[in-house]
C-alpha cells in the first residue's frame, strides 16, 4: 500500500505521522480508538496531534466513527468511496462482547427504512453483538 498516494488522493499532507497513523489502521482488523492509535504509533506524536489527525482523516474521508460497548470513540477505515462531501456507509458494526472490539460487517447492509408518520429519518446504524472468531473459540 502506498501510504503517501492515499493521503494525497484524499487531500492529506504527507508527515511522517500521518504515515504512521494510516499504517496503524490498514494493520488493525478492528476499530481503534484515540489511546490505542497512539499505542500503535508509539512516542512519534502528542494526544492533541492524534486527535487532530484523526479529524482530519474523519473530513477527508479515510476513516469513520464506529459505535463502541464503552461509549468511547472508535474509528475504522473507509472501505467504500467516502469523501469530504459524506461518507457512505451502508454496512453493520458488530461489538464483540468478550473482547469489545468493534468490526465494520460489510456484508450486512442497512435496511433501508422509509419516513413514516411524520418522522423524517436522517441516519440509520445497525449494531450486532455477540463474540468475534477469536472470542468464540476461547
Amino acid at each position: 500500500m502506498d501510504l503517501e498516494l492515499v493521503l494525497k488522493e484524499h487531500g492529506l499532507r504527507k508527515t511522517t505521522f500521518r504515515k504512521e497513523l494510516l499504517h496503524a489502521f490498514y494493520n488493525s482488523n478492528s476499530s481503534l480508538t484515540a489511546d490505542e492509535v497512539k499505542t500503535k504509533v508509539g512516542e512519534s506524536a502528542d494526544r492533541v496531534t492524534v486527535y487532530r489527525a484523526l479529524d482530519a482523516f474523519e473530513k477527508k474521508g479515510l476513516i469513520h466513527r464506529v459505535p463502541d460497548k464503552n461509549n468511547l470513540t472508535r474509528y475504522a477505515l473507509c472501505q467504500s468511496k467516502c469523501s469530504t462531501d459524506a461518507h457512505s456507509h451502508n454496512h453493520a458494526h458488530f461489538i464483540c462482547n468478550g473482547c469489545d472490539e468493534t468490526y465494520c460487517i460489510e456484508d450486512v447492509e442497512i435496511p433501508v427504512v422509509r419516513n413514516t408518520k411524520g418522522f423524517v429519518i436522517k441516519k440509520s446504524k445497525l449494531t450486532l453483538e455477540g463474540n468475534c472468531p477469536s472470542c468464540a473459540d476461547s
